[in-house]
């Protein structure tokens, strides 16, 4: 047993081929091989070939998904290993050469390597009955004295089932259905089959016996005596005509079996409850075909070429592409059937099938509509809904394509689960360009730079105030140069390299232009030149959307968020709108997360502090399967007396000012009068000055 790579389609082989397209919950039969076993199973992930070499070295190709196989040629070689290359070509590799196909067309691929495509067709006769204008039926004659042991080598199988009859004389037919059957006597099997080209009829020279009228009467439980008029001597039955098909519109038609004289001859009847016993049909009302195989086999079996081209409707260039469905999210897949039917009706049913590997993880929705030039376009939607991941394949399978086609089934996986190519971005309110943070200057409409260059191993301020930073993240880190602001034993104590650990200088660091630019705080050492915005900081926009393949999608309900600051900052403020549904899932997930919840829509924010910010955004779990986390930094610049500078100044006045009022309070109490007592002082020293220099002046 074996999958198909990629799909749940699982074959198991041996004398037969079964294919389970529910991943082995039931099987069906494709080919039964009797005495031959399969040995060697080969697939192509690309094309979706399935190639199967028996023991007697045949070689057999199916397409995964379909019902249909055929036979492509023999591995004559004792020693020998094939394989499909990464466009789907086969190659054969033995010990002394290596062959390669080259073509697209399947049996053009592997002709030279396993010679021309066979004959499919058996040593029978066959017996044509027309049931409409355009359809015929063929049924395979087996004599009564077959042995049983070689029986089902004179039926039609599996293999001939979207193959193509085609008659030496002229005419081609599309065998649509294979049919097994007891009854009618000597007929084990039939085909129904689509007319492509008319077949030829035998002419009166082939067969003289076409210039009389025919009387039929039946001659036994299943055989039918054929006379034909004892008038005409130039018209006789000759050996010649055994296993041709007399062919009357309207009635059953009949293979001959023997010859008994001239004007005589055996038959069995294709349809014996349609057969007109005792009935004269006048020469040209009937018709003979040769279907016989006495003198050489005069039809064969081919593979069809190409019925149907697939085409994708998106712009991937790959066959089997890999989907990520997010909780709540959908994919959509689109695929166009083009007909290349020539000469063949259009069935209107739908052309593609659709299977699920697991139907249980992901909802599909499919929808099929023929277009106007009778091109089949089938429409599917993947949605994930259940909080559950894994991986699955979807085929999407051309059922009635011929296996001659490169392309007949496709096989995408869908995984629900988060694309790594998904994440959440913060969108500035104003974009600087990569240029600009190269040279660190990017002035808006007033003239103010809005790029900060950080000093060399920066750390943000604390809460306990700007000389104090206290968190572990170093930025513009530089292990060479001293570090600024770590006077205090608990700055000393914290602050550690990331990219520039246990090397002595920057360089040493290695650190790319793209971490240099990177909001990570995982690359803060690399990180030299930060947004500037003037103080206060107020009402800023906090804008995210999900990068989803290039395709940037806002984030909205709901994706409820949590915002933290990475440094442990605390002056800083957000504002939100709450409906009432989101209320209900912010008081559910507040308790839960241990942090505050915010709806990312119309998200604003406030800064009161001074210096670097670094924020992280997070999406709160059970809404994606993705860890969207996003980070951004805000240098806020130009701020008053920093912490606890305007503090202090405010107490002390304010502590000056009521000491004051107190003092003024107690003298009125006390009815004390400094102001006048100072004057009276003022004049008492003032009188004994002048009394001196009255004095001295006598």
């Amino acid at each position: 047993m074996i999958f198909h790579p990629r799909s749940h389609f699982l074959y198991a082989y041996g004398n037969q081929v079964w294919l389970s397209l529910d991943g082995g919950n039931t099987f069906k039969l494709i080919a039964d091989f009797h005495g031959d076993i399969i040995t060697k199973t080969y697939h192509s992930f690309y094309t979706s070939d399935i190639t199967f070499v028996s023991q007697s070295g045949k070689v057999y190709l199916t397409k995964a998904g379909l019902s249909k196989y055929t036979k492509i040629g023999n591995v004559a070689d004792k020693i020998f290993t094939l394989y499909y290359d990464h466009l789907g070509f086969i190659h054969k590799l033995t010990p002394d050469h290596f062959e390669a196909g080259r073509s697209i067309s399947t049996l053009e691929n592997s002709r030279s390597i396993f010679g021309q495509a066979p004959d499919m067709g058996f040593e029978t006769a066959l017996a044509p009955q027309y049931i409409s204008l355009n359809e015929m039926l063929f049924f395979a004659y087996v004599p009564l004295n077959e042995p049983p042991e070689t029986v089902h080598t004179k039926k039609f199988k599996n293999i001939h089932y979207g193959k193509l009859i085609r008659s030496r004389k002229t005419g081609t037919a599309y065998i649509r259905k294979i049919l097994q059957h007891e009854i009618p006597t000597g007929f084990l099997s039939s085909v129904i089959t689509e007319m492509i080209d008319p077949f030829g009829i035998e002419e009166v020279n082939e067969s003289s016996c076409l210039s009389s009228s025919l009387y039929i009467n039946q001659s036994g439980n299943f055989s039918y005596k054929l006379t034909l008029d004892p008038q005409n001597a130039k018209a006789l039955f000759q050996d010649t005509d055994i296993e041709k098909t007399v062919v009357i519109p309207g009635h059953s038609s009949f293979l001959i079996t023997s010859i008994l004289d001239g004007k005589n001859a055996l038959a069995i009847a294709t349809m014996p409850n349609r057969v007109p016993n005792n009935v004269t049909f006048l020469k040209d009302s009937w018709f003979l075909y040769n279907f016989g195989q006495r003198n050489g086999r005069t039809w064969n079996i081919y593979s069809k070429p190409c019925n149907y081209w697939l085409q994708q409707s998106d712009d991937s260039t790959s066959l089997n592409i890999v989907k990520y469905v997010d909780l709540g999210n959908s994919q959509n897949l689109e695929v166009k059937i083009i007909p290349n039917t020539k000469g063949l009706r259009i069935l209107e049913t739908p052309l593609v099938e659709v299977l699920v590997g697991d139907p249980t993880l992901l909802e599909v929705k499919a929808k099929g509509i023929f277009d106007d030039a009778d091109s089949y376009i089938m429409e599917i939607s993947v949605v994930s809904r259940a909080l559950r991941q894994g991986s699955t394949s979807l085929a999407l399978v051309v059922w009635e394509a011929a296996t001659e086609c490169f392309v007949t089934t496709i096989v995408p996986t869908l995984k629900s689960s988060c694309s790594y190519l998904r994440a959440m971005r913060h969108i500035p309110s104003e974009s600087i360009p990569v240029e600009d943070w190269i040279q660190g200057v990017h002035r808006d409409s007033q003239g103010f730079n809005m790029i900060k260059t950080l000093p060399v191993n920066y750390r943000p301020p604390s809460n306990m105030g700007i000389a104090i930073p206290l968190t572990d993240n170093f930025y513009h880190a530089d292990p060479s140069q001293p570090i600024p602001r770590n006077l205090f034993h608990k700055s000393k104590v914290t602050g550690k390299y990331k990219q520039c650990a246990n090397v002595s200088t920057r360089e040493e660091c290695n650190c790319t232009d793209a971490q240099k630019l990177s909001y990570a705080v995982a690359f803060s050492d690399c990180r030299e030149k930060v947004p500037r915005f003037k103080f206060p900081v107020t009402q800023y926009p906090v804008s995210l959307k999900i990068f989803n393949e290039s395709v940037l999608i806002p984030v909205k309900s709901p994706y409820l968020v949590t915002v933290t600051e990475v440094n442990l900052r605390k002056n800083w403020q957000l504002k939100h709108s709450v409906p009432v549904k989101i209320k209900k899932l912010k008081n559910y997930l507040e308790p839960l997360l241990h942090a505050s919840v915010y709806n990312p829509l119309g998200l604003n924010l406030s800064i009161k502090g001074s210096e670097l910010f670094h924020f992280r955004v997070s999406v709160v779990p059970g809404v994606t399967f993705c860890d969207l986390v996003e980070e951004f930094q805000i240098y806020v610049d130009d701020a008053p007396l920093p912490f606890p500078g305007h503090t202090l100044i405010a107490v002390a006045a304010a502590v000056v000012l009521g000491g004051l009022i107190f003092t003024a309070f107690m003298f009125q109490l006390r009815d004390i009068h400094p102001w006048s007592t100072f004057w009276k002082w003022m004049r008492t020293r003032m009188s004994a000055a002048y009394t001196c220099s009255h004095i001295v002046r006598t």
